[in-house]
This record gives structure tokens, C-alpha cells and sequence, in this order.
């Protein structure tokens, strides 16, 4: 029971394109966008894989200019007990679809088949935002600041 993520770009890559070069190739030729989104620091593309009978606690992206996208590569048979909850909906995925939602919301990952889950996991610029590059910076900022304040509380 585990979930397991390869990381392409972003955080945790391995920063060259020896692993998965056709994948690479093709999202850097169709969706640019979201690579250097990645690269700047602003989310991943993954691999993510949700083992049989493995279940993600509800949880909430740190952010809400970017919105989530998971491709649906290998998906259970039994849809229904393959799910995510994004706020109050429950979604199935379809292998070769898009499934688009905004992480900043409460979600959770449940799959209660004996098969494996496989979806490529694609961060996005949030399609309302007009200056990309200042949201970035200014989002980086705020999170280093609350990390910082976790940490290092005033006394």
C-alpha cells in the first residue's frame, strides 16, 4: 500500500532527459507552459502511481495559481473504486482523459481495487492569472515566509 511518484520536471527531478526522453520530449512540444512552470519552482509533472488498496488522507495544495491536471495512463477496471475527492465530488479517471481541478481545494485519493493507479500529474499556470512570472515570485515568498514562521516562531 503505497503511492509513488516519479518526478519528470520540477522539485526532485533528475534534471536531465535520459529518463522517459519521448515523455520529456513531448511535453516540452505540447505544453511548454507547464515544463517551465515546473522548472521555475511553481509545481511537478509526475508520474504518480496509487497502489491497490492505498488511500490519501485529505489534504490541500499550498496555492491557488495553479491548477492540477492527472492524464489517465493505467486505470483500474472498476472505476467507481478508483476515485478522487476534490471539495464535495467525487471524480473516476479514464484512461487517455484529463481530469482538471484547482488542489488548493481539499482533496483525497482512494483506491480500493487490486489494481495499480497510474495518471500523469501536470501543474498548470490558474488560467485567470494575467502576470505569471510576479504571482510566482510573490507565491514563493509567502511560502518561505510561512515556512519560516513555522519554524522560527516570534518570541
Amino acid at each position: 500500500r503505497s503511492w509513488k511518484e516519479y518526478v519528470l520536471f520540477g522539485t526532485g527531478s533528475k534534471g536531465t532527459d535520459n529518463d522517459a526522453p519521448f515523455t520529456k520530449r513531448l511535453l516540452r512540444s505540447n505544453i511548454p507552459d507547464a515544463v517551465s512552470f515546473a522548472e521555475q519552482g511553481g509545481g511537478e509533472v509526475i508520474f504518480s502511481c496509487l497502489s491497490p488498496r492505498t488511500h490519501i488522507n485529505a489534504h490541500c495544495g499550498p496555492t491557488n495559481l495553479r491548477w492540477t491536471a492527472h492524464l489517465g495512463l493505467v486505470i483500474p477496471d472498476s472505476a467507481d473504486d478508483c476515485q478522487i475527492r476534490v471539495r464535495d465530488i467525487w471524480h473516476s479517471w479514464t484512461r487517455g482523459k484529463i481530469l482538471l481541478f484547482d488542489d488548493s481545494y481539499e482533496h483525497e485519493v482512494r483506491n480500493d481495487t487490486d489494481e495499480t493507479r497510474v495518471v500523469l500529474l501536470i501543474r498548470l499556470w490558474h488560467p485567470e492569472l494575467q502576470n505569471k512570472q510576479k504571482s510566482l515570485s510573490e507565491a514563493m515568498t509567502r511560502k518561505e515566509d510561512e515556512v519560516r514562521k513555522r519554524y522560527h516562531p516570534p518570541i
